[in-house]
């Protein structure tokens, strides 16, 4: 097995399901991380592989790599002995990890015991921007449809084959003119983890006075939001307010549960939509 300092990271064909980094948006090409984070630090997450090792000898060593100004840097090299049933892997991103202004990319590489090729990801941009002003706070979004448990199910009204109704408070911060954007991101479980590719979505809006005021809702599309959850599955809707291209506030993301499941059938409800 190769020492973390002997490692050449991108050079393998195998691509994995890229790590996020928590606070980033997942649309956005550039990766910026949100001034807050720079001071307070944050947390790259990266997806158990596919083929992860099922076998109680065997183990797969998971290296991250921060890559910025010409250097690379090993941030996480650890070894996970089968069976693998861990979800998802956190790794810490401090404050010091983020302190040169810049582009940095993150990458991540599986050694894996089994006969199968090593996964890695394509690198993940992220730029670091001291100058930029503090990001405000938003008020978190409202289901207003979920069950009193928090759930959307078969029984909700109106039906999710209509889409997610989004209830958006009233906020301080924000100005006519900006653009919101509503980002749904779906997880495979009920605690955040364990990220959903294909249930990713965006609803952008420009917003004015009375929309700061009084609040607005918007309506998810059950396509792509909804079809990949399925049971025991969740997703968060995180408010972001850009101006001039530039993101300027942001909420905390809200959860709910989804429960698309129908005692004794195969196929959930709705899933001829």
């Amino acid at each position: 097995m190769p020492k973390s300092e002997d490692l050449v990271l991108g050079n393998n064909d195998v691509f994995a399901v890229p790590l996020t980094v928590d606070g980033v948006a997942v649309d956005d090409p550039e990766g910026l991380i949100p001034y807050q984070l720079l001071i307070d630090g944050t947390v790259a997450r990266v997806p158990r592989w596919e083929d992860f090792t099922t076998v109680v000898s065997r183990s797969d060593r998971l290296v991250v790599t921060w890559q910025q100004n010409g250097l690379s840097t090993v941030i996480f090299d650890q070894t996970f002995p089968g069976p693998v049933d861990q979800l998802e892997f956190e790794i810490p991103l401090t404050p010091q990890l983020m302190s040169v202004d810049g582009v940095a990319f993150l990458h991540y590489v599986v050694f894996d015991a089994d006969e199968n090729r090593d996964p890695a990801d394509r690198s993940t941009r992220l730029t670091i921007d001291h100058s930029q002003p503090p990001i405000h706070e938003l008020e978190v979004v409202a289901f207003p449809h979920a069950s009193p448990w928090g759930y959307l199910n078969c029984a909700t009204r109106p039906e999710l084959k209509d889409g997610v109704t989004i209830k958006v408070p009233p906020q301080v911060h924000g100005e006519p003119g900006d653009t919101c954007k509503l980002q749904w991101q779906g997880y495979k479980n009920l605690n955040k983890t364990n990220i959903v590719d294909d249930a990713f979505a965006v609803v952008s809006k420009v917003i004015d006075r009375d929309d700061l005021d009084k609040g607005f809702t918007v309506v998810m599309p059950f396509r792509p939001a909804l079809p990949a959850l399925i049971d025991n599955a969740s997703a968060t809707v995180t408010i972001m307010f850009f101006r001039g291209g530039k993101l300027i506030a942001q909420s905390p993301p809200e959860l709910v549960k989804i429960d698309r499941k129908i005692p004794g059938e195969v196929l959930p409800c709705y899933s001829n939509c």
